[in-house]
């Protein structure tokens, strides 16, 4: 099993620097994420928002 990282610990990893911290703390709504489950909730929630425009 992975292993799972609170939000607030995801919102300072170097792996989502590059998002703004309001936007990444509205997407990751969840206690806890593992870095996969993060990314793939990032990577489509950003994804969707540009096939809005």
């Amino acid at each position: 099993m992975a292993k799972k990282y609170t939000r607030e610990a995801l919102l300072k990893d170097r792996r989502f620097a590059g998002y703004q911290q309001d936007f990444l703390a509205a997407v990751l709504n969840r206690p806890e994420y593992t870095i996969a489950e993060a990314e793939r909730t990032v990577k489509a929630f950003f994804e969707s928002q540009k096939e809005g425009v």
